[in-house]
């Protein structure tokens, strides 16, 4: 029985560590596919810069104007989330210094009580309880009583004691919270200021950069050039992932058909396949108020978080099988390049990066490298 019990023991033992062996090299294998992953891209990136046509000097300064508004734009966010949290902080410990207070004035008044008691007793009663030992037992509950009573005291002077050093580290708490307050309001003034800025600079950038495309004698529209490079980069995307074997491949978007959830709320300002200077639309224009939060319409992995000519701050997901979302105009990326997001997550925050002259979010669905209208895939 014995025998039987050890050899139970260590077959467990030896399906636990074969379980947690397993685990380890699956963990491995993501960290080195998703370093992979980051370095195919950051290639690919390298390799589409240097086959895109010569950017003007308006766009290169676009791109870094976008780029700053996007750094400080993730600061100040940043800023009134910690701005947020230390005023709640602060409110929670003034609750606390409230009820401490008054747990204080409640134990100095029963204190007190107690005080009085001893007071109005005086110690005559003592040494004539101690004197009249005629009644043995009447002396032996009396002794008791006092001992309960000295303790008692002795209790709640502890207790005090206790209640004003607890009410003495909140008072010096509420005074370094207030002083973190005082930095994170400069601060957050400072950040919108910078913001402010880039944006008025942004807009100078963007009226030299229409003029440009105005007075621009190619054949080819700006609306067409972009489309273009979207295109060349979701074929180099596509190539990229295809070389890849992941150990945990994405379901794709087949079976979700009108059940995938909007990623801004919003009106449509330009529908899937409209015209806009001779050029159709391959995905969806929604309107919607800078710094709102984009979400990822279902469950995939980030393969492009970064600037492109035409789309400003591009995020494109890959949900497997070939499907692809993309989201683009934004004015900040929450997310990196291999990067796991769940339906729903906040990626992005909107904006009009990109040239554009009001916040909105661009959208588009693909499906082998093709556009598909979004709308027949979003939820009514």
């Amino acid at each position: 029985m014995k025998f039987l019990f050890v050899l139970v023991i260590s077959a467990n033992s030896i399906l636990l560590s074969s379980w947690l062996s397993a685990e380890q090299n699956t963990s491995e294998q993501t960290i080195k596919e998703l370093s992979q992953l980051k370095n195919k891209i950051k290639t690919l990136q390298a390799s589409l810069k240097s086959k895109r046509k010569q950017q003007s000097k308006a766009i290169v300064q676009l791109k870094r104007a976008e780029k700053k508004i996007a750094t400080a734009a993730k600061i100040l966010a940043s800023t009134k989330r910690q701005l947020k949290s230390k005023e709640k902080s602060l409110k929670n410990l003034h609750k606390k210094q409230k009820r401490l207070k008054k747990q204080k004035k409640n134990q100095k008044e029963a204190l007190a009580q107690q005080l009085r008691a001893a007071y109005m007793n005086g110690n005559q009663a003592y040494l004539k309880m101690l004197l009249n030992q005629q009644d043995p037992e009447k002396l032996g509950r009396m002794l008791v009583y006092y001992d309960y009573m000295n303790k008692a005291r002795s209790k709640n002077l502890s207790k005090l004691k206790t209640t004003l050093t607890d009410i003495k580290k909140v008072d010096y708490s509420i005074q370094r919270e207030i002083r973190r307050l005082k930095i994170l309001k400069q601060s957050k003034i400072n950040e919108s200021k910078k913001l402010a800025q880039l944006k008025q600079q942004r807009q100078r950038l963007v009226k030299a950069l229409s003029k440009e495309i105005v007075n621009k004698t190619d054949q080819l529209t700006e609306l067409e050039i972009n489309a273009e490079e979207l295109q060349l980069l979701i074929d180099s995307v596509r190539e990229t992932i295809d070389e890849m074997d992941f150990t945990q491949p994405l379901e794709g978007l087949k079976k979700l058909k009108g059940r995938l959830n909007w990623p801004v709320q919003g009106h449509l300002l330009r529908s899937f396949g409209s015209l806009t200077q001779g050029q159709r639309a391959s995905g969806i224009l929604i309107s919607g108020k800078e710094g709102n939060e984009v979400t990822s319409v279902y469950h995939g992995r980030v393969v492009y978080a970064d600037w492109l000519r035409g789309f400003g701050l591009l995020l494109i997901l890959d949900h497997g099988q070939g499907y692809m979302s993309l989201y683009g105009y934004n004015q900040s990326l929450y997310k990196e390049v291999g990067d796991w997001v769940e339906a729903g997550e906040a990626v992005a925050t909107l904006g009009q990066s990109g040239g554009q002259n009001k916040p909105a979010l661009y959208f588009e669905l693909r499906h082998q490298g093709k556009p598909i209208n979004p709308k027949k895939w979003l939820t009514r």
